[in-house]
């Protein structure tokens, strides 16, 4: 008998749906987007061309191969070893400390854009985003705890929460369309940058990193029912939910106001709102802003249960403390990993709202730039390991590879070494990107040093650890 804890299967199709939906979509990526006018459908399309449909391709036939608890990490360990699974599941595990804030910091913006002319400087009050943050930061942290039974709630409702004001706006922008015409021209040369190329096409490792996420369910296909066929079906269905909302929301958004008077935090709101009042609809931006601000909850706190597996897995290895890998008496959840994170992520929170290398303090704006882009780089190092570890392992793993039950990528060799090919420069790409400093960036130096700094004190912190751990657990020799 293995002495391994084990994790109920609870999850079916319509949750592993949920999942994806709630934990990849971000209707802040549909404003970062429009704010290059017109050009931004271009830019969806090529990201979703280039690199959603290999991610798709790559997540669904490894996830297939291995269904196993941990994901990209265990990926990664079998297909290259030890040390780059650690890296490959520190990063993996890491970026989601920077993005729990960020994305709570979005969601504090929507919340006081529901007090409509009165929150309008509440979203930039320190003091009012770390409460809000740290409220909801440690109240979902309490709720997966207690499990995904007692989370599922939140996950579906959240689900409807990420897709109805993306429907609300695509709405309001087919109402302005037909009543007072496109803001924004989308005619054929109106679809390349022109200006500002540079700065135009850095954000499209921001709409990249928008369709990434959908191995969010692999890293809990061990709570999954028939996790091989369940998984890939489940990220084909949310997929196709979440190409269709970010183009139509970004054209939405555009054919309503133009990309110069756009806002990104509030922008959703802002255009609905714009539309509704045309029309003399009252209380439609107040509903939608209080729909985003739920989403971006619910969407925190299933990523926050699915990278918590992450470092369970790790602690089952011993390259983390082997205390992430206990579960709770009760609840059978990776409890220790759920606290250890939600305490990182709100010292980054603090660190970066109260703190900056430039000695003046960082505004609200400024610190939610920072650990959105640094996010996005952290994130992407373990993709760099998933698209190679597609190659590798078909020839490391050749019976995982010839099981009927395995997905597998479609094409042949051929389609093999397009998705890898493709996905990989798309992230190299957008890992490259990240570092132009974005559009209206007052202090370029303070901006680099962040970026790069943290950068290498995440991977710095995870190489050292790897290495200490690794001597404790090493026999000792007489």
């Amino acid at each position: 008998m293995s002495d391994q804890p084990t994790f109920k299967r609870v999850l079916g199709l319509a949750d592993i749906v949920s999942i994806n939906i709630v934990g990849v979509i971000g209707l802040r990526w549909i404003t970062r987007g429009a704010r290059v006018g017109a050009p931004s459908v271009t830019l969806w399309i090529l990201a979703w061309l280039v690199f959603f449909l290999p991610l798709a391709a790559a997540v669904s036939e490894l996830s297939s191969r291995y269904p196993e608890q941990g994901g990209i990490y265990v990926w990664a360990r079998k297909a290259f070893g030890p040390l780059h699974g650690f890296i490959c599941g520190w990063c993996v595990w890491v970026n989601n400390l920077f993005y729990f804030p960020s994305l709570l910091l979005f969601a504090a913006a929507n919340a006081a854009a529901m007090l409509g002319a009165h929150g309008a400087g509440l979203a930039e009050s320190r003091w009012y985003s770390v409460l809000f943050v740290l409220i909801c930061l440690w109240g979902t942290t309490l709720m997966n705890i207690r499990g995904f039974g007692a989370g599922r709630w939140l996950q579906q409702s959240g689900s409807f929460a990420s897709w109805a004001p993306g429907a609300i706006l695509i709405l309001a922008g087919l109402a302005s369309f037909i009543w007072f015409g496109s803001a924004t021209s989308f005619a054929p040369h109106e679809l390349i940058p022109h200006q500002d190329v540079l700065s135009t096409v850095s954000l499209w490792s921001a709409m990249c990193f928008a369709f990434a996420g959908f191995e969010l369910s692999s890293f809990s296909s061990g709570e999954v029912l028939n996790p091989r066929r369940t998984i890939p079906i489940g990220i084909l269905i949310a997929g196709g939910v979440v190409t269709l909302a970010y183009i139509a929301g970004s054209v939405a958004v555009l054919v309503t106001m133009p990309a110069s008077v756009l806002a990104e935090r509030s922008g959703i709101v802002d255009a609905v709102e714009l539309a509704s009042s045309r029309l003399g609809l009252m209380g439609v931006g107040f509903a939608t802003a209080a729909l985003v601000a739920w989403g971006s909850i619910s969407g925190m706190s299933s990523w926050a249960a699915g990278s918590a597996r992450v470092s369970f897995a790790a602690g089952l290895d011993r390259v983390l403390p082997s205390a992430m890998a206990r579960l709770h008496p009760r609840y059978n959840t990776p409890h220790v990993a759920l606290i250890v994170q939600a305490v990182i992520s709100s010292v980054i929170l603090l660190v970066s709202v109260f703190l900056t290398l430039s000695g003046s303090q960082t505004s609200v704006q400024e610190a939610y730039d920072i650990l959105v882009n640094l996010t996005i780089i952290i994130y992407f190092v373990p993709y760099l390991y998933l698209f190679l570890a597609l190659v590798r392992l078909r020839r490391l793993d050749p019976i995982a590879s010839s099981d009927t039950q395995t997905l597998r990528v479609p094409g042949g060799t051929l389609g093999l070494w397009l998705v890898v090919i493709c996905g990989f420069l798309a992230t190299l790409v957008s890992l490259a990107l990240v570092f132009v400093p974005p559009s209206g960036t007052t202090n370029v130096v303070n901006y680099e040093g962040n970026v790069l700094l943290q950068s290498a004190a995440v991977l710095g912190a995870g190489l050292g650890l790897y290495v200490l751990t690794r001597r404790r657990s090493a026999p000792r020799q007489n």
